[in-house]
């Protein structure tokens, strides 16, 4: 088999290396290097300076290359973690017949289910599903005949379905990706999750039966997979690592973060550590001095693991195997298997020494290794997505296998909207016309252009790698506009003597009551009433739409008496060119309306004063009025005064308050009265005189004792 050529870009350090695989199906690493980056050039798996992360990987690729005396031009890579999104599918496919299911049928039953995990996400996601793409997938679950069966190939059947957990990133992950590999040569062959391709190597096939939790520890990113039943069913991310450590001992001594770095991988194997801070100090710390500045943010880093590793399983794993160089970060095996209290035989650190199926380059150490190979292993097995190019008016667009096929999907991608592949119709305009709905339609677009490679394409057409497309997009068609007087129908305008004034007589095209002028614009919306001039109660309508005479729109009268509400019904008189009109009639040029309403007096509303009311010696009597006054304002009024609206008159019946002599008459005295006996008088229970000045509603009694 062909060697291949694994690149590791990780956000402390780069490692390649170059595999192939044996006559005995064994693994076999012909070549490894590894650089650092000279400055944080990437953040949580995310490239941010294309141009130093190019310059890491130059170095790396031009050492394998001296090894080689070859130019390496294709690369497998693989993404971190970095706002992962994850989607479980399936899909099925049935025969009429029974039939032996290849390699073929398989693989194409795993993509359709990748597809469906896209439209899945598409579903749930508030952002755009076309701003992700799907960076790697594993099978969970594969079914015979409705039987669940650990592999399809070679079986025989007529119904094959099989379940999928699909990754999927941002496009702006595999972009900076892409871009890297772009400043130097490279074309990427091969994608994969970072978690997906260390389970590949840190976690063998009859290990995966068993609940474990694989956690690569980097510098920005700790990526999760879990295993169980025999597949990796779940993948996680949190987004700090190895450089939190790093930073908390710099803000803690004052250091360059270089200088932080090597004092963290140091701990473990010197009792103490010497170096100079950012001011020129020298400084001597103690191993337990730094281990305990150290250990809020290790114990962070610990719970975040831990949170997230019983969020994805709903239950602690069976063990926990760590792998990246972040694993080697002072106390943190013991920390995890603190907070999530299991033995703490049970968390280990995965090393290349004890894969036994890796052969060569036996000086490639540590758990910082295994991503790397597991890259290798995923582009020799072919589990890898595997990746193409082709170009949108010149520009390169990247391809995966199990998302983008069309030449719409390739648009797309290349960030031109849906909208400009065809040249739409303007918007219509719609609005109400006396509460019917009117639509007046926007003018026609024109439509886009399109050619593969220099031939007329179609946006369904299918994409080869290196295929060329050449996108004009179409261009929309105007908005429809319109004024009021294109809307209006045919009309006569018409002066005619309202009350004696001369006034236009026009029909009125009403927004809230409000007319609008002929030139005034439609908007989109709009509620319009239109009233013509046909005639006269079209013009009694304007008048109360506009609000131009009161007496209009007030059919009724409203006044006050002594506080209560008294409503009036009006009649009125209309009289067009000296006829006394009674319901409607037309009205033309030169017309003279003479609008009359009847008029109320206060005679008309018969008002009359109340009695006062007293309780005397237990029985309610009534105090008749006096006199009968109506006051407006204070003053008296006659029965002939006109009423206006919202008048509030006063009903007197008593020119002043009666006193406690007034009421006697009321009172049934006997015929005889013994002698020595004196008139005693109350008022509200209290001794009161022939005087005494009542209110109405007084309780009063009168005896003789």
């Amino acid at each position: 088999m062909e060697p291949i050529f694994a690149l590791d870009i990780g956000t402390r350090m780069v490692m390649g290396l170059v595999m192939t695989k044996d006559k005995d199906q064994r693994y076999e690493i012909l070549a490894s290097a590894h650089t650092e980056h000279r400055q944080r050039a990437m953040y949580d798996g995310q490239v941010h300076d294309v141009n130093e992360v190019a310059r890491a990987v130059t170095t790396v690729k031009e050492i394998l290359e001296k090894k080689f005396d070859i130019t390496l031009k294709q690369v497998a890579v693989a993404a971190a973690g970095r706002a992962l999104r994850t989607e479980v599918a399936s899909a099925e496919h049935q025969e009429l017949f029974p039939v032996r299911w290849e390699r073929e049928d398989i693989l194409a039953l795993e993509l359709e289910a990748v597809h469906q995990a896209l439209r899945q996400l598409q579903a749930t996601t508030e952002n755009d599903a076309t701003h992700y793409h799907c960076v790697g997938y594993s099978t969970i679950a594969s079914w015979n005949e409705e039987e669940e069966i650990s592999n399809l190939i070679g079986q025989r059947g007529k119904k094959a379905k099989v379940s999928v957990i699909a990754t999927f990133l941002p496009r702006t992950v595999v972009d900076g990706l892409v871009a890297v590999l772009g400043n130097v040569g490279l074309e990427m062959t091969s994608l994969t999750l970072e978690p997906i391709a260390a389970g590949q190597a840190a976690i063998p096939h009859n290990m995966r039966r068993l609940n474990l939790a694989l956690v690569d520890v980097g510098a920005g990113t700790a990526d999760i997979a879990l295993t169980r039943e025999g597949s990796f069913f779940a993948y996680g991310m949190v987004p700090m690592a190895g450089d939190e450590v790093t930073e908390a001992i710099c803000e803690h001594y004052l250091l360059d973060f270089k200088v932080g770095e090597k004092i963290k991988r140091d701990i473990s194997s010197k009792s103490q550590l010497k170096f100079t801070d950012f001011l020129g100090t020298k400084v001597v710390a103690e191993k337990q001095e730094v281990l305990a500045v150290i250990q809020p943010t290790v114990n962070k880093l610990a719970e975040n693991i831990s949170n997230e590793i019983i969020r994805l399983n709903q239950t602690i794993p069976q063990a926990i195997i760590l792998i990246g160089g972040g694993s080697l970060t002072p106390m943190l095996p013991e920390m995890l298997s603190e907070t999530l209290g299991i033995s703490p035989k049970r968390v280990g650190i995965q090393v290349r020494e004890r894969l036994g199926d890796i052969q060569g380059e036996k000086s490639l150490k540590g758990p910082e290794s295994i991503t790397p190979i597991g890259i290798g292993i995923s582009a020799l097995e072919g589990t890898g997505l595997q990746y193409y190019t082709v170009t949108v008016n010149k520009i390169p667009i990247p391809i995966f296998e199990v998302q983008l096929t069309t030449v719409a999907e390739a648009l797309l991608a290349a960030g031109i909207p849906p909208r400009s592949f065809v040249g739409k119709p303007g918007a219509a305009l719609t609005f109400e016309w006396n509460k019917d709905m009117r639509m007046i339609k926007g003018s026609m677009g024109t439509p886009a252009k399109l050619t593969v490679n220099s031939q007329p394409g179609r946006f369904e057409q299918t994409l080869m790698d290196g295929d060329h497309i050449e996108f004009i997009p179409g261009v929309s068609g105007e908005d429809a506009q319109a004024t009021v007087e294109e809307v209006m129908p045919p009309h006569e305008t018409k002066w005619i003597l309202w009350n004696g004034q001369r006034e236009e007589y026009s029909p009125q095209v009403l927004l809230n009551n409000l007319a609008l002028k002929k030139t005034d614009k439609i908007q989109d919306g709009y509620k319009l009433t239109y009233i013509s001039n046909n005639d006269l109660q079209d013009l009694l309508e304007q008048k109360k739409a506009l609000q131009q005479t009161q007496v209009l729109l007030t059919e009724t009268l409203t006044v006050h008496i002594n506080g209560e509400v008294q409503t009036l019904v009006l009649s009125h008189e209309i009289w067009v060119s000296g006829h006394r009109i009674e319901g409607n009639c037309p009205i033309k040029n030169g017309d003279a309306i003479e609008v009359c309403f009847q008029r109320k007096t206060v005679a008309d509303l018969c008002l009359q004063p109340k009695p006062m009311m007293f309780t005397l010696n237990g029985e309610k009597i009534e105090y008749p009025p006096q006199i009968t006054e109506i006051l407006f304002h204070g003053r008296p009024v006659s029965n002939s005064q006109l009423l206006e609206d919202g008048m509030d008159l006063r009903v007197k019946g008593y020119k002043q308050m009666p006193i406690l002599s007034d009421l006697l008459p009321f009172v049934k005295f006997p015929n005889e009265l013994p002698s020595g006996v004196s008139l005693k008088l109350k008022v509200n229970g209290q001794d009161a005189e022939f005087t005494t000045i009542l209110h109405p509603g007084d309780r009063l009694s009168a005896s003789f004792e």
